[in-house]
């Protein structure tokens, strides 16, 4: 399968395809089996029961799968058949409409996969609402086909995530790589004059945050099941992808005086824009790679790379030789120069780790040297579905109690203004569908999803109204299938077409259902704008600002950073702690720019605000690339430096860099720097080059940790002072 379908705004990752794909093969064969055993009646209600499966059928590990089977099918089967059995019941309907909308946004407590089960459980509400069923043994018989349906469709998706748990694997850790590549690129903008620096770094935390958010994802699926050889592979593959991108991270350096230095000369100007043609070309290596795991195509020798990175190298001896004139650090012009030196060492070494990423996917030897490292099982998320996770949150002040109040209480609106229309709409109920679609636990979520909503819900009906008009029955089975596949592949990434799709699936859902109703095309579009307008207004209802989050975000980012810091500032961290730390790093700071992201959307957000939470950002990755460095050069030049020589310079520097990160005094952080006892009477040049680049590193290190101390006490925001 070709890793995107790329046509404009359809692009989309290959895992997101097969996932559509499997859903809509499943519903598919799940309906046509039974049409074919108990009638087009019958049928339709399988269906509906196997569409609510499906919705939470996405990329897993099957344990955690099977738990989300479970939950659909016995929770959406109780709710078709309490629906069912109080038809004439407008109380005990609400009691049903106000459990499921709460325990379905209470559940969004476990994460984002969970708004894939909020959704099945709103879904198959909806549906019971939209049909006649007659009460008594009508419920009881509906209720069974749902249930039927439902563990039908569950049987399929287990079936198939076993079957494709390899091939999602591998989709995961190529998804990965592409993610990467991408970064790779936004680094090479970095060397790009033409490009401002500012511009070119926040593209850069963009694209680290999109990486992070699909190593969390593969690493979810890697990790687990390691089987097979290739399977243990694929593991060790996402591990060395991580370790290059700390090394390529590691060569973050001072690009505005790389600039002022270089740019406006010819020969070093030159040297900047073949660094960028380097980088890029290393990105596209990454790309091979990752098309290699795909198809098994050989990804290209890295020989050519290293010749490339090596000529820039005899450059720039050319234009300024390492004994020459001004090539020490006293001057700006001696510092950019071991500022350039310095960084095509660390892409050097990053070429390396580029190297050994190719061994791991080639040799199961390498992969299993790299697996050997760690203890694997603790970068695994913990358990899901913890009960004491929810009687945590059940208090006003948690943002998911908050949003299950709200998201309750703007559901019962709406089904009251839904019961109050009975008289002259027969599907008021799609008004619920629209209020829990569209309403999240952030007021931008909310926004942007009320826009996707109405626009995708006009675009479906003029399509629905169209196929109904023009097409034949078993077309339009046949289009339903088809928009089941697109619903459940964008939902993640692009919810405009999953709400188009949708809509087309409800209409032809319905039409299956109760073939003599007639055209709902405009009542689809009324309940739309009716749904809307109470989500918007309900979002105001017990609000949990993304602003009321910075300090605690704030707090963890802080946090990880120190913890990081003091691993990265020693100099043979343990592995397995110096991973999860770094880990915890990449983690908080995806976490803070996403909702840096969702607070821009917010009323009150002003410029400078963001501004300055930007800058707060920016510091920490920059100091997240500082002690990344540090590490690297510790770890790859640490031979070159004498150990009582190395130890006293970290132990200068760490007590003040870790206070400017928020520590307490500890025993730790204020060790007293002993006299160092080199062990040559006369350190060669090599040693004193070493000290001098660990000292640059430090001292630099020093200095973003002085300037997040500052952002952070303009943001009025104190760290969170516990000794970590």
């Amino acid at each position: 399968m070709p890793n995107r379908f790329n046509l404009s705004i359809f692009a989309l990752p290959a895992q997101q395809l097969l996932s559509g794909a499997t859903a809509a093969a499943g519903v598919a064969l799940v309906a046509l089996a039974t049409g074919l055993w108990l009638g087009a009646a019958a049928a339709a209600v399988v269906a509906v029961g196997a569409t609510c499966a499906s919705i939470v059928d996405t990329p897993a590990p099957p344990g955690h799968k099977r738990i989300a089977f479970l939950i659909v099918i016995v929770f959406d089967s109780l709710v078709t058949l309490g629906i069912g059995l109080s038809e004439q019941n407008l109380a005990a309907q609400a009691g049903i409409v106000a459990l499921t909308s709460f325990v379905a946004a209470m559940l969004t407590i476990y994460g984002k996969t969970m708004l894939a089960l909020c959704m099945s459980m709103i879904l198959s509400m909806v549906f019971a609402f939209g049909v006649d069923i007659g009460g008594g043994a009508a419920a009881v018989h509906h209720a069974l086909l749902f249930f039927a349906g439902a563990v039908a469709y569950a049987v399929f998706g287990m079936g198939m995530s076993h079957a494709l748990e390899a091939r999602h694997k591998q989709i995961a850790l190529t998804g990965t790589l592409d993610a990467f590549a991408a970064y790779v690129r936004a680094k090479a903008a970095l060397y790009d004059s033409r490009i401002s620096v500012e511009t070119s770094h926040a593209i850069l935390i963009e694209r680290q945050v999109t990486l992070m958010e699909r190593v969390e994802a593969a690493r979810n699926l890697l990790f687990r099941h390691m089987r097979t050889v290739r399977e243990r592979q694929m593991a060790a593959a996402l591990i060395a992808t991580l370790d290059t991108f700390e090394i390529i991270l590691s060569s973050q350096t001072d690009y505005w005086l790389l600039r002022r230095q270089f740019a406006g000369q010819r020969d070093s100007g030159a040297l900047l824009e073949r660094i960028r043609i380097g980088v890029l070309h290393t990105a596209l290596l990454i790309e091979d790679i990752a098309d290699e795991i795909r198809d098994g195509r050989p990804s290209p020798s890295l020989h050519t790379l290293r010749n490339e990175f090596a000529a820039i190298a005899e450059k720039l001896q050319q234009v300024a030789p390492l004994e020459g004139d001004g090539s020490n650090g006293d001057t700006e012009h001696g510092a950019a120069l071991l500022e350039l030196r310095a960084t095509l060492e660390r892409i050097g070494h990053a070429v390396e780790a580029v190297d050994r990423l190719q061994q791991v996917i080639r040799q199961p030897a390498a992969a299993e040297t790299v697996l050997a490292a760690i203890r694997i099982e603790e970068f695994l998320p913990p358990r899901p579905y913890r009960l004491q996770l929810v009687r945590r949150h059940l208090r006003l002040t948690s943002p998911i109690f908050r949003y299950a109040l709200r998201l309750t209480a703007a559901m019962l609106c709406a089904f009251a203004i839904a019961a109050a229309l009975t008289h002259y709409f027969s599907h008021g109920s799609w008004i619920l569908l629209t209020v829990a679609v569209i309403m999240r636990a952030s007021y931008s979520a909310t926004r942007q999803r009320q826009k996707d909503r109405l626009v995708g819900n006009l675009i479906g009906c003029v399509l629905a109204a169209v196929a109904l008009h023009l097409l034949s029955d078993p077309v339009l089975l046949a289009l339903y299938f088809a928009s089941i596949a697109l619903a459940h592949a964008y939902a993640p990434v692009r919810y405009l077409i999953t709400s188009t799709a949708a809509c087309v699936m409800a209409l032809l859902m319905m039409h299956f259902l109760s073939p003599a109703s007639g055209s709902l095309l405009g009542e689809r579009l009324l309940d739309t704008v009716i749904g809307a307008g109470i989500a918007a207004l309900f979002s105001f209802v017990l609000p949990y600002w993304e602003r009321q989050s910075l300090p605690q975000l704030t707090a963890a980012l802080l946090r990880a950073n120190r913890k990081y810091a003091r691993q990265a500032l020693k100099r043979s961290p343990p592995e397995q702690s110096y991973r999860l730390a770094r880990k915890d790093l990449f983690d908080a700071g995806a976490d803070f720019a996403g909702a840096l992201r969702r607070l821009a959307a917010e009323p009150g957000a002003t410029t400078a605000d963001m501004t300055r939470l930007q800058a707060f950002l920016s510091a920490n990755y920059r100091m997240m690339a500082q002690l990344a460095a540090l590490h690297v050069l510790l770890r790859m030049r640490g031979h070159d430096l004498d150990p009582a020589m190395a130890e006293n310079l970290l132990a200068r520097h760490r007590p003040a860099l870790l206070g400017l990160l928020g520590a307490e005094t500890t025993a730790e952080a204020t060790e007293s720097p002993r006299e160092a006892t080199p062990a040559r009477t006369e350190p060669d040049t090599g040693q004193w080059q070493m000290a001098a680049a660990l000292m640059q590193r430090l001292q630099q290190a020093e200095a973003v940790a002085r300037q997040i101390s500052d952002l952070a006490a303009g943001l009025q925001i104190a760290p969170l002072r516990r000794g970590t």
